[in-house]
């Protein structure tokens, strides 16, 4: 298999899977309060008034790095935790059991990509402007290949 990699649709594939693969992993819907039915709070913007602890998705990028016959994308996705909880250990929690969910395993098993790798790169907590909410960061670097198709 040779020939360019289409960025944008894998990196549409990609934030989906992660998506998918956070909505669905029971320690983030414990953690991010999807019980009782209700999906675990997950935003691309998050509503006006939330209810704490939320995640929201920030910034990706997404890369061809293929070579010779090998056709690979590199993507750096940032994930934003938010928490009212007195202290840090809410948020901290919280980075440690995402970072754990977006295993390459995990994100492989939605949609047609294969994640080759998925490390987080760093993750920084900072108390936010309000004194009161924690703001956890969390980049994670993932590597992804389309899934060949046999016809």
């Amino acid at each position: 298999m040779s020939g360019s990699v289409n960025i944008a649709a894998q990196a549409e594939d990609l934030a989906r899977a992660v998506h998918v693969v956070l909505r669905d992993n029971l320690d983030i819907q414990y953690a991010l309060g999807g019980t009782n039915g209700e999906p675990p709070r997950l935003y691309d913007a998050a509503p006006e008034d939330p209810v704490y602890p939320y995640l929201t998705y920030g910034a990706m990028r997404s890369e061809d790095i293929s070579a010779d016959e090998t056709p690979l994308s590199s993507h750096q996705i940032t994930l934003h935790l938010w928490s009212r909880y007195t202290g840090r250990a809410e948020v901290l929690s919280l980075l440690s059991r995402v970072a754990a969910a977006l295993d390459a395993t995990s994100l492989s098993g939605v949609g047609p990509l294969s994640v080759r790798s998925s490390n987080p790169i760093y993750s920084d907590v900072l108390r936010a402007a309000d004194g009161r909410t924690h703001h956890g960061l969390l980049r994670m670097s993932m590597t992804t290949q389309e899934l060949e198709v046999n016809l």
